[in-house]
């Protein structure tokens, strides 16, 4: 399994091949909330497939982003 980190929180990859060369996006942000370990899924849309799991992973490294970057900024209803 692939594993990456932005600002603290790490990310597992996770995507999953649906059917032949249709990848859909999905990982798990990891971090530390009060000594706490929190896991939060991250999943792409159904209807977007990708050629590729490094495809799928990257698009899946976007949106962990976004969900950190709202967490850390106050954004997405966490902080």
């Amino acid at each position: 399994m692939r594993t990456d980190s932005y600002n603290d929180h790490r990310i597992d990859f996770d995507s999953e091949e649906i059917r032949q060369g249709e990848w859909i996006a999905r990982a798990t942000i990891v971090f530390l909330d009060q000594r706490i370990e929190k896991r939060i899924p991250i999943f792409g849309r159904r209807q977007a497939t990708f050629d590729t799991q490094e495809l799928a992973d990257n698009y899946a490294l976007e949106l962990a982003k976004l969900w950190i970057d709202g967490r850390l900024e106050g954004t997405n209803g966490h902080g």
